[in-house]
């Protein structure tokens, strides 16, 4: 059993439902006795009616019909207090699971495909998870009501107190088939998720060009058709299998069933017992294999909902562990940050290996080095977004990992390559590169060139950007790209500024003069802060200004220094410097 899981869901609804979830508790036992209620006012409107006792089958007539109208009015009550109990205290799950992926400070959960493969299994399922889990109450029931029957069955005649256990081969077969659904489900989830982003790639006016030019729109059509099958496959697989084991555990019953009634007959008319216990065990019978089917759904949706409150509390924990560190940064960097016989892994061979490498405070530091030489996966662990598999990096002696992963990010600023489209306004898009300060981006929006885009935008900074939120305006690469850089320019005092490829869809004046503002800017990081300029970059033109350049090749550092120095040694920098210096010649 998932007692983890079960306490964590019932704890969610006591804590936030306890009104309707303590509603849902004490219906429970209600709802398994009733309809034993129902098959003894049955047994006694039959023997009062034989024998002619006007009493007992009144009795039975009230104890059947206030039986039977609590089943309907209370099932109704049940289903209606689930769903309100689901869906209230599942938006709260869905919140929480929102504000975790957006804020685990790691990013390594993002580039793993098991973990992708959770989240995918819970993302906006919150109501879903709470009502699957909820059903374990249908089986708490159920479970009751058989031991409700076993005793009235024994009453007539003790050989039928096996008749319970012939369910018994049913429900293990039911165990099984709820995992098989489950394995199914998550065998396809990630050609679901694989599925759902190509969709995307064909809907995108972005990837639509590159679809359109390349005739290969179909292709990915294709693509996502093939895995829709596959999908399809495998779950038809699983019903195919679910039903089979199903029936089986069916058939068996049902024998019994036969011969119970069977041996109820032959009591009833040997005069052993009355002839309304007939009816009794029919009755009993009847609802045996109904509970039977209520039963088998419910540890269905049961074992559906735990599961998924296991990935829930997968995702909890890691959130939980990626904010370990306590201590904030320095205000001013004395020394810089230190890396000390650092690896790295994604999970297959090493992508960084024993890097011995310190920045400076105050220096401007270029990473040269080709496609796959690790420069991106050097910057994410500076950056926090990951954490080395080996090794130790420190900020003026504090391991990275003892800081607060919210403190760091508020000392570090960037601006990417792949930088991020928001579909905010204008204003948004860039104040969102210190959420605080989004209130004052003008000087931001000078220095990264956003104030140009405002200025030929239909509303200024008030304007919609993009399609996703709405009517908004499109912006050209070189504009997305200006509204990105002006992010990074949004906090004052960073003690890290990593600029990785910032300007590639920047015109070659633009390109320099945003340049000219880095430079400018990273002279007052180090003035205020001994802020330390990391540098990606394939242009020469702009690495040369470094006061230190780390050349990588397949995860290691093999050159380090001033360009002066690596020109005259002659090396890997010296040869790529002047094949790029050779096409302006």
């Amino acid at each position: 059993m998932k007692f983890r899981e079960i306490r964590t869901l019932l704890g969610e609804c006591l804590r936030h439902q306890p009104g309707r979830t303590w509603l849902l508790l004490v219906l429970t036992p209600l709802g398994a006795i009733t309809p034993a209620l129902t098959a003894l006012g049955l047994q006694w409107i039959v023997d009062g009616v034989l024998t002619g006792d006007r009493r007992q089958v009144v009795a039975g007539a009230v104890c059947a019909a206030t039986a039977g109208a609590f089943v309907l009015a209370g099932s109704r009550v049940v289903q209606v207090q689930t769903g309100l109990v689901g869906s209230e205290v599942g938006t709260v799950l869905d919140r929480r699971i929102m504000r975790w992926c957006a804020t685990i400070p790691t990013t390594a959960h993002l580039e793993d495909t098991e973990s992708l493969r959770r989240i995918e299994q819970i993302r906006g399922l919150g109501p879903r998870t709470v009502t699957f889990g909820l059903s374990g109450l249908s089986v708490a029931q159920s479970g009751l009501w058989l031991v409700i029957t076993t005793v009235l069955l024994a009453g007539v005649h003790p050989v039928l107190l096996a008749l319970p256990l012939f369910a018994v081969p049913s429900i293990l077969l039911t165990r099984t088939t709820s995992r098989r659904t489950e394995a199914a489900r998550a065998e396809t989830a990630e050609r679901n998720r694989a599925e759902q982003h190509l969709f995307a790639l064909v809907t995108e006016a972005n990837s639509a060009k590159e679809l359109r030019l390349g005739a290969s729109g179909a292709h990915a059509a294709g693509l996502a058709r093939r895995l829709r099958e596959e999908r399809a496959a495998i779950m038809w697989r699983a019903t195919l299998a679910v039903g089979g084991l199903t029936l089986a555990g069916s058939l068996v019953f049902v024998a019994a069933f036969l011969g119970a009634l069977f041996l109820t007959a032959r009591l009833a008319l040997s005069g052993t017992v009355s002839p309304g216990a007939l009816l009794l065990v029919a009755t009993l019978g009847g609802q045996i294999r109904g509970q039977l089917e209520l039963l088998t759904e419910a540890l269905t949706r049961t074992g559906r909902g735990l599961t998924m409150t296991g990935h829930y509390l997968w995702l909890r924990g890691l959130y939980e562990a990626s904010g370990s560190g306590v201590r904030t940064p320095p205000d001013r960097l004395r020394d810089g940050i230190t890396l000390t016989g650092v690896d790295f892994s994604y999970g297959g061979p090493p992508v960084l290996r024993g890097i011995d490498l310190h920045l400076p405070a105050g220096a401007t530091v270029a990473l040269v080095g080709d496609h796959g030489s690790g420069k991106t996966t050097l910057v994410k662990l500076l950056c926090g977004f990951h954490r080395p598999t080996g090794g130790t990096l420190t900020v003026d002696g504090t391991p990275l990992a003892d800081l607060g992963p919210e403190a760091w990010r508020e000392r570090v600023t960037s601006a990417f390559q792949d930088f991020s489209r928001f579909p905010f306004l204008a204003r948004e898009a860039v104040g969102v590169g210190d959420l605080p300060r989004i209130g004052e981006i003008g000087r931001a929006a000078e220095k990264g060139g956003a104030a140009q885009v405002f200025a030929r935008l239909p509303e200024g900074g008030e304007t919609r950007l993009g399609k996703a939120l709405g009517d908004g305006v499109e912006l050209s690469g070189g504009q997305w790209q200006k509204i990105a850089l002006s992010r990074a320019f949004m906090r004052p005092a960073p003690l890290l500024a990593v600029l990785d490829e910032p300007t590639a869809a920047l015109d070659a004046a633009s390109e320099y003069e945003v340049y000219q503002r880095y430079a400018e800017a990273a002279r007052e990081w180090q003035r205020a802060t001994g802020g330390i300029t990391l540098l990606v970059s394939h242009r020469f033109a702009t690495i040369r200004m470094a006061d230190l350049i780390v050349v990588l090749d397949g995860g290691r550092i093999i050159e380090c220094g001033t360009h002066a120095d690596l020109v005259a040694l002659d090396g890997r920098y010296a040869h790529l410097y002047d094949l790029q210096a050779s096409a302006y010649r």
